[in-house]
């Protein structure tokens, strides 16, 4: 076999795309594969299929930026109530978002991403879909303003 016939077959292996949601407001992670049929043991864990369209991270970027589509009538209702069970945890704790590609070996990953579901615009909704964008930067590290505090900053008080 010469090298372009090399590099121009695809490999007769199975590779599988997984995404694994977490956050401890969460009861499990939430672990979906692409586009396969019956649940897949991958590394250890089980997951779910799920139909779904990976953008994956452009690997010679700085900012990785993974794009994620589930048809609604699919995911829609459980991504709903996972995200309601957020909001009366009160969680400020980010969507930690796991992407890994695994090829001929199911123990481990050939290629993994730690993401974080991105704050502006993070989760959208629309009639046929649900859009998940993740990005590397932790919303949870972002630098806050000071909280002003009367007993601390006293310089207000003689106005």
């Amino acid at each position: 076999m010469d090298k372009a016939t090399f590099w121009s077959t695809k490999n007769p292996g199975p590779q599988y795309e997984a995404v694994t949601f977490s956050n401890s407001a969460f009861a499990a992670p939430i672990r979906l594969v692409s586009n396969v049929f019956e649940p897949v043991t991958l590394g250890g864990q089980v997951y779910q299929p799920a139909p779904m369209t990976i953008k994956p991270p452009d690997k010679t970027s700085t900012t990785a930026k993974l794009t994620l589509a589930f048809p609604r009538n699919v995911v829609g209702r459980e991504f709903k109530r996972q995200l309601a069970l957020l909001r009366a945890a009160g969680s400020r704790e980010p969507i930690a978002v796991q992407y890994a590609v695994y090829f001929d070996d199911l123990s481990a990953p050939k290629v993994a991403w730690q993401l974080y579901v991105a704050e502006e615009g993070g989760v959208a909704f629309n009639a046929e879909a649900v859009q998940v964008t993740a990005t590397v930067d932790n919303p949870a590290r972002r630098s806050g303003a000071i909280i002003y505090e009367p007993g601390v900053f006293t310089g207000l008080e003689l106005i």
